[in-house]
């Protein structure tokens, strides 16, 4: 056990954001999105464990890019504009957690597949919310 580490995170996953770069991106999806099938290189699952669980522990340490408007991208409802439960709840993590304003966007699901097959790291969650997926972009740290 280490000290000030999410318990959530595991040694994969702590070993496959440290070796992302700046502008690399990550899915963290849902339980009916074809992870296997659209990961890249790097799919990892966390049974028992929602997206919404997922992305809070994730972003205590893993910083969104700054250099780009739109960090965050959230699967949208078929045919709709509208935000979903998941959204919105993905949009409030990220406010909490994010020491800069930045916005997110939803995307059309098909677009978010095109997407997702280009991320460096699918983590695929036991959430079975519909259109419980989103994209992160990952940034640098300034000290």
């Amino acid at each position: 056990m280490l000290k000030h580490i999410d318990p959530l995170l595991n040694a994969d996953l702590l070993y496959s954001l440290q070796n992302m770069g700046h502008g690399d991106t990550l899915a963290i999806v849902d339980a009916n999105f074809p992870a296997f099938s659209h990961s890249r290189s790097t799919m990892l699952s966390f049974p028992g464990v929602d997206c919404s669980q997922l992305l809070k522990s994730v972003l205590k340490h893993f910083p969104l890019d700054s250099f780009t408007d739109n960090p965050m991208l959230i699967m949208a409802a078929d045919n709709s504009d509208q935000y979903t439960e998941s959204a919105i709840d993905f949009i409030d993590i990220k406010n909490q957690s994010d020491e800069r304003e930045c916005s997110e966007i939803l995307i059309d699901r098909q677009d978010f597949y095109r997407k997702a097959r280009e991320c460096e790291l699918i983590i695929s969650t036991n959430d079975t919310r519909a259109y419980a997926c989103l994209i992160l972009q990952k940034g640098v740290i300034f000290d």
